[in-house]
């Protein structure tokens, strides 16, 4: 397989993968993020409920803004990767599963905008958040018996794609484009670029030799 170098005749190809790579981490570090919360039988006080109310709100916002980027980021590299598809006719079998792959994303991006942060923080809204993103189960109707709430590979982006699905996908995607086109490979230096070296006077002595 022709390995092209850095690839100064596909510009795009590197838009594209820093999209890959920027969607990857934002889904990697979604998967981070979990709040534990009391147990049913163990009492709550005031302190330790507002604690775990704060928690949990800290949580949906910071996994809410996590997704809302990462789907930004997912649909300029599809926009990108159908960009791609009459030059790089290698590439076509994936673009075709990435794009196909990402559709629902498309449709889901008007309503990810459509909550405001303040409706977003009420609990009825939290609650359908977890319930659409299948971090509780939909017919779930709180936290009661819950040790914990959590991203997992399970969690649906945008209500609608499994998250270990996409990061499969852009991960395959990603590691292709870096076998063809080596992304991560360090500007080969020109020799001539290189400032000449001055040429040593040989009719000087050397300092050291004392006559």
């Amino acid at each position: 397989m022709t390995v092209h170098p850095p690839a100064t005749r596909h510009p795009s190809i590197y838009l594209l993968g820093d999209h890959l790579d920027a969607a990857l981490a934002m889904g990697e570090d979604l998967l981070t993020e979990r709040v534990m919360l009391a147990e049913a039988v163990q009492h709550l006080s005031m302190p330790r409920l507002m604690r775990q109310s704060r928690e949990i709100s800290e949580f949906l916002g910071t996994v809410r803004t996590l997704e809302l980027a990462m789907t930004a980021r997912l649909l300029q590299a599809r926009k990108r990767a159908e960009e791609m598809k009459r030059s790089e006719s290698r590439l076509k079998p994936l673009i075709a599963l990435f794009v196909a792959g990402t559709a629902p994303l498309v449709d889901a991006a008007a309503e990810l905008g459509d909550t405001t942060t303040r409706d977003f923080e009420t609990g009825d809204v939290g609650m359908a958040f977890l319930r659409s993103r299948g971090v509780i189960a939909r017919d779930a109707a709180g936290l009661g018996r819950l040790t914990q709430i959590a991203v997992t590979e399970e969690y649906l982006v945008a209500g609608r794609v499994r998250l270990g699905t996409l990061l499969d996908l852009v991960a395959t995607f990603l590691d292709t484009l870096d076998l063809l086109f080596d992304l991560y490979a360090e500007p080969d230096t020109d020799p001539s670029a290189l400032p000449a070296k001055e040429p040593k006077d040989a009719g000087s002595p050397p300092a050291n030799i004392v006559r």
